[in-house]
């Protein structure tokens, strides 16, 4: 007996419709049932903040000449200790991070072994005209891994489980200007109006969005994105939290 929904592979799939050969109706069914299975599974991501919270404390630093590739640096360090030196960076300021994370649930119950679902994070970069005069567009883009990696953040979390906590590490979409309360969203620039403060909150903020993307036959499909919005705290008793959506 016939497997009830099980995915047909593709290079099967061909084969019924080879030039001379006549598709049965069974071939038919699977050829459709391959697409319908697909828009029932409807899946994507449930998102919100968790209950408790985390702290750690960073040193922060910025580039002493506005050309450089790496225009700032944050790094994590022991309660009270003493900045490093940096060429050609300047300490800016230290301060504790208080932070939440993040709850995600998977909207429908997948097979991970067979789907392998991974957690996808764009961030939101602003117009940039690049060295080849090129004008590279805003809205949301995916870092390469290595690239992310470099910044201390991910932008590919794989999925273990139907519900996991994810520590997106939210202080690294930002970086420091000249005093606690100045900081701006990573990639943007000094400027009046670039999304510098949260509407309601008067803070400053920074734009992902998270989606979720599964393998089925070997082919990847993503689910529409939830738009997460972080919002920095103004002091190490304020904690970075979200809006979602």
């Amino acid at each position: 007996m016939e497997e009830i929904n099980k995915l047909t592979q593709r290079e099967e799939l061909k084969t019924y419709f080879e030039t001379g050969k006549y598709p049965t109706q069974s071939q038919f069914g699977r050829f459709i049932d391959n697409y319908v299975h697909l828009n029932e599974l409807n899946f994507g991501l449930e998102i919100k903040p968790t209950g408790d919270h985390k702290k750690k404390h960073y040193h922060f630093y910025v580039a002493e000449r506005r050309n450089d590739n790496r225009g700032h640096i944050n790094i994590e360090s022991e309660k009270d200790s003493k900045p490093e030196e940096i060429a050609r960076y300047t300490h800016i300021l230290s301060r504790d991070i208080s932070y939440k994370s993040l709850n995600v649930k998977l909207s429908c119950e997948l097979d991970i072994d067979k789907h392998q679902p991974k957690i996808i994070i764009k961030r939101y970069k602003q117009k940039k005209i690049l060295r080849s005069g090129y004008i590279k567009p805003s809205g949301f883009y995916q870092e390469l891994p290595e690239d992310a990696k470099s910044w201390d953040r991910q932008s590919e979390y794989p999925v273990k489980s139907n519900e996991m906590i994810l520590d997106i590490n939210p202080i690294s979409y930002f970086r420091p200007g000249k005093d606690y309360r100045d900081f701006y969203p990573a990639g943007t620039f000094n400027r009046p109006g670039s999304f510098r403060y949260s509407v309601h909150h008067r803070k400053p903020f920074s734009l992902i969005q998270m989606l979720l993307e599964i393998d089925i036959n070997g082919t990847k499909f993503r689910s529409n994105p939830v738009n997460v919005k972080i919002i920095l705290g103004r002091d190490g008793n304020d904690l970075i939290n979200y809006i979602i959506n």
